[in-house]
């Protein structure tokens, strides 16, 4: 009974208090969701493919931003972005906005490991293949390289994916009316109904999150995803670079690369 009585409150789960104020509920998790994935998905993919690169200028500031990001926990990447941002813009970035560029910073640097595992996973020899038919480096990595590691990324991809729409929920601590906030006032309004308001937040996340990963699903089938064995991935992968780093003469290409440690 308790349940059936939240469908009076349904209204406000999907859209907040939309249209007579701004939106909220579980819309603007999607909202949240799609802009991260979006905006995430280039910076990721630069990030990726730019820590491959023997050259240390360029290397070495995409692992500190990796790394860091990912020793973070969110909650303090969203409160750094929701209190700083608005000092150095002046007070002109809104909630909403503090919590999408949030999530896009957190995505990004996951998602430069995706991208980075599915470029080295490509045999060295697609490259090589591809550049004894007179391809060019860019067109070697757009036509041969990357359409190969963006069909081995999909997996993790998906599953990156569904746990960002989750991590919206977390938005809620700096002011954000989404699904999550809409179910604590709920509760703070009907305090006798709290299990009830909370079961409905979590259907919701539920519905939205199986139904990624049954489109996922489709998709990997659609273009024929398959595993792959994992292997040990190298220090860096210069071959990959539009502008490779220039060997010594006489140098000797072996497993390694020039820039790894001997016995990595």
């Amino acid at each position: 009974m308790d349940l059936i009585e939240q469908l009076a409150n349904l209204n406000f789960y999907l859209l907040g208090s939309y249209p007579r104020g701004s939106l909220g509920g579980l819309a603007l998790n999607i909202i949240m969701a799609l802009l991260a994935i979006c905006l995430s998905f280039v910076f990721g993919v630069l990030l990726g493919y730019s820590r491959l690169s023997c050259r240390r200028y360029v290397k070495f500031p995409c692992i500190a931003y990796i790394e860091t990001v990912r020793s973070t926990p969110l909650i303090m990447i969203i409160f750094w972005f929701y209190f700083f941002l608005p000092y150095l813009f002046g007070g002109n970035i809104t909630v909403f906005w503090s919590a999408v560029i949030s999530l896009c910073a957190y995505a990004s640097a996951y998602e430069a490991e995706i991208v980075r595992a599915g470029i080295i996973a490509v045999p060295k020899g697609q490259l090589e293949a591809a550049l004894s038919t007179g391809l060019s480096r860019y067109g070697a990595m757009r036509h041969v390289i990357l359409p190969q590691a963006f069909k081995i990324m999909v997996p993790s991809f998906v599953s990156f994916f569904v746990s960002l729409f989750k991590d919206t929920s977390v938005t809620y601590i700096i002011g954000v009316i989404e699904l999550t906030q809409a179910g604590i006032i709920i509760s703070q309004r009907q305090p006798d109904r709290i299990f009830s308001a909370y079961f409905v937040v979590g259907l919701g996340f539920w519905i939205i999150c199986f139904s990624m990963s049954r489109l996922a699903r489709r998709l990997e089938k659609r273009i024929g995803v398959f595993d792959l064995e994992s292997i040990r991935p190298e220090a860096c992968r210069d071959e990959f670079m539009l502008l490779p780093k220039r060997k010594k003469a006489g140098a000797v290409l072996t497993g390694n690369p020039p820039c790894s440690p001997p016995g990595q």
